[in-house]
């Protein structure tokens, strides 16, 4: 199995996706992306925000109302053959969008496609449960099959999400009910099962074969990166202890382990930032953020001082101090890593400068001084032979 979109397509799709940016931050001409869009053209129907939010809203009207026709025609069957009907009306979207909409019309996220995908996914999830008689293990296995399936072949990041929650869900589920030794080994489960994920997913976005899944191997990153953080995150912890453990905790009395968990929010973060830094990654970078801001919020929840605008102030100095630390690093060449080079991550196995230069060669020539007489060899080379 593999995408049903086609891949030339999705690339010059993004190529002028890129090319756009490019012009926007100045770092191409407006000629050099016009000859770099008609040379990389896509014939998938992809509008404008605007237009997909007005299709996507239209569809899923149609669909309902076909949905409640066919509802009142089958009305008078028994459960359970109700409960298959619409597991068939589910695979049934899903081959009307296979084959219909992006196989003959060429949508590509379009609006109709993510209507018509999602109200798929729903059908066919909610048929397996229902034939199921709503199992929770079932209900969480087909959640994980049905939203990979469609994270896989359709590129779709929610669909992605989705399935990365269910199996999160199915982890902690499977846990609480071991009883509770599993449940107090809960967060270490999380922080072994996720991190070799994170780290396996960020190989498999270097290779080309991945490239078409690019967005949703980086959704998987950032959720399996939040996942271990949470999942030694104290107030995380303590509060989940608390609320679904029944472990009773009387004021000024810390949870197991609560030195453990102490470290892991204030280190978790810090490594994030550094490996960020140093691996020049900007989903490290961004996540680390996010929860190195959420660590600051922990231990204010449990260490107030009483003066909150001296906490906000102080605050502000410590993050606008390392914005300006990290700026002023970056600011000059670091192995090839500058703030300047952001633009250009998803270029950082390529070299951008030469592609547009190779692609809009033919509208913008350097003239060559024919006077120049270069000693020594011409082009190609010292030492070769003829001239330039």
């Amino acid at each position: 199995m593999k995408s049903v979109y086609n891949q030339l397509w999705l690339q010059n799709l993004e190529l002028v996706k890129d090319a756009k940016q490019w012009l926007k931050s100045g770092f191409i001409s407006k000629e050099q992306y016009t000859a770099i869009s008609e040379t990389y053209k896509s014939q998938f129907y992809h509008p404008n925000f605007t237009i997909r939010i007005l299709l996507f809203i239209a569809t899923l009207v149609a669909i309902s109302g076909v949905t409640g026709m066919l509802t009142l025609m089958v009305s008078s069957a028994g459960e359970d053959a109700l409960a298959v009907i619409v597991l068939l009306y589910g695979f049934t979207a899903f081959f009307i969008l296979d084959r219909i909409f992006i196989a003959n019309y060429n949508h590509y996220k379009s609006g109709v496609t993510e209507a018509i995908l999602y109200y798929a996914c729903g059908l066919t999830i909610g048929g397996a449960s229902w034939v199921a008689d709503f199992d929770s293990l079932v209900v969480n296995l087909a959640c994980i099959i049905i939203l990979s399936f469609a994270a896989y072949r359709y590129l779709d990041i929610l669909c992605t999400i989705g399935a990365c929650l269910s199996v999160s869900y199915l982890i902690f589920d499977e846990c609480y009910e071991m009883g509770s030794a599993a449940q107090q080994s809960m967060p270490i489960v999380f922080i072994i099962i996720f991190t070799p994920v994170a780290l396996y997913v960020r190989r498999l976005k270097k290779k080309e074969p991945a490239e078409l899944w690019y967005n949703c191997l980086t959704a998987i990153e950032v959720l399996s990166l939040i996942t271990i953080y949470a999942a030694g995150n104290y107030l995380v912890v303590r509060e989940l202890s608390t609320e679904l453990m029944n472990l009773d905790l009387v004021e000024g009395e810390n949870i197991p382990l609560a030195f453990v968990f102490y470290v892991l929010t204030v280190i978790i973060p810090i490594l994030y930032l550094y490996l960020g830094i140093k691996k020049k990654d900007l989903v490290l970078l961004r996540v680390s953020l996010i929860v190195l801001a959420f660590s600051v919020f922990t231990f204010k929840y449990y260490y107030s001082l009483g003066y909150h605008e001296i906490t906000l102030v102080v605050s502000g100095m410590i993050l606008i101090t390392i914005a300006l630390a990290l700026f002023k690093y970056l600011k000059t060449f670091k192995n090839g890593y500058t703030a300047n080079e952001l633009l250009l991550e998803k270029w950082a196995g390529a070299n951008p400068q030469a592609f547009i230069i190779s692609q809009t060669l033919g509208d913008n020539r350097v003239t060559v001084d024919e006077s120049f007489n270069g000693g020594g060899g011409g082009f190609g080379g010292g030492g070769a032979s003829g001239s330039y």
